[in-house]
């Protein structure tokens, strides 16, 4: 329990890149969910809960794009907003933006460009994968071309230099026209008119013959940026250049086959997918919980997930086509964000199908 035991001050009003986007989560889950939701969320927890509100409250972008964050520091990210008068507590860890937030939130993205092209649920994982990749490739490459065989790789991993290792075997061409192929695209992807952050952003982290790659800390002090300003920025860099990467996969031969194995990611937990794999046998809901030793609502929170991410799946063995007809009339009637007002107009039905309805529909409660 986040216990506040504060006076208000007053004073400027000043905040964080990473508390505007706590800011802009607190405001879209506007007290339904606990603070805690949106630790998780911004950490990553792969969670059925977790990855079910970033549906529902269409919070995905912000999934695990700040995963080093730890409990006692989102704390007192909390308290310095609860003390500048930014948010308000109205329940047990149940908090609420304020008039003067939205003003201050509108004022700081008039001054600091928003990440649109962010996107964690889609691309947090491979971007992840893709950094450590191109990183250590990059060094490979760099080091090569100038005949340096003894360094420190950047990436100590063992299954990240077994990639590489794996990679550079397979190419047709050798590693000085590798070099010159990936400097090509890069340099095409950091051209593109859509792009809307400094490619240094990106390059100034990179390690080669002569060239050490700065920290993060580093980084931020070279752009005169606030650290989760800088960190953002780096994040988003990386998730546009997936998004092109991905989308114009023949302009970037090279680059897409980086991540050609892994771009294909879903973001669904590993229960749900065991669930998903009996309920495909045939198995109930029952029969799965049995067999998994799990409760069944814990089955049902997989059901869940698993909509949320495959919108054909066939939701018709779990409610009968008339409920579906009436939990979408009344969602559209009482426009309000919580299943009990729908439960309450419709007695007979249960609250996990409620949630399947509206997952179905791509809306929350």
């Amino acid at each position: 329990m986040l216990k506040l035991d504060i006076k208000r001050q007053k004073g400027v009003k000043t905040m964080t890149f990473l508390q505007a986007l706590l800011l802009i989560n607190i405001k879209k889950i506007n007290g339904s969910r606990t603070i805690y939701s949106i630790y998780h969320l911004v950490k990553g927890k792969k969670s059925s809960q977790t990855i079910q509100d970033c549906h529902f409250f269409k919070i995905g972008v912000f999934f695990q794009t700040y995963p080093s964050i730890e409990r006692n520091e989102f704390n007192e990210l909390i308290l310095d907003l609860v003390k500048k008068e930014f948010i308000s507590q109205l329940g047990e860890n149940q908090f609420f933006i304020t008039e003067l937030g939205e003003k201050e939130l509108t004022l700081f993205f008039q001054q600091n460009s928003f990440p649109k092209y962010m996107n964690g649920l889609k691309y947090q994982d491979i971007a992840i994968a893709f950094w450590k990749r191109i990183s250590l490739l990059t060094q490979v490459l760099s080091n090569a071309v100038h005949d340096v065989q003894k360094y420190y790789p950047v990436q100590r991993e063992e299954a990240v230099q077994e990639w590489v290792k794996s990679f550079l075997r397979a190419q047709k061409f050798n590693k000085t026209q590798l070099a010159t192929a990936l400097y090509s695209e890069l340099n095409s992807l950091f051209l593109n008119e859509n792009a809307s952050e400094n490619p240094e952003i990106f390059i100034i982290r990179l390690t080669g013959n002569g060239q050490f790659g700065k920290t993060i800390d580093q980084a931020a002090d070279h752009f005169l940026m606030e650290y989760t300003e800088y960190w953002y920025r780096f994040v988003h860099l990386l998730h546009f250049m997936l998004e092109m990467i991905i989308f114009h996969y023949s302009k970037y031969p090279l680059l897409y086959s980086i991540i050609s194995d892994i771009h294909h990611h879903i973001a669904m937990t590993n229960s749900s997918k065991e669930t998903l794999l009996l309920l495909n046998k045939g198995h109930s809901i029952s029969e799965v919980a049995l067999m998994r030793r799990l409760k069944k609502s814990t089955i049902e929170d997989h059901i869940i997930e698993i909509v949320l991410n495959d919108p054909n799946f066939d939701i018709s063995p779990y409610i009968e086509k008339e409920d579906v007809h009436r939990i979408i009339s009344t969602a559209k009637i009482v426009k309000q964000k919580k299943l009990k007002a729908i439960k309450e107009r419709i007695e007979h039905v249960s609250y996990f199908q409620i949630r399947l309805v509206l997952a179905k529909q791509g809306v929350w409660q």
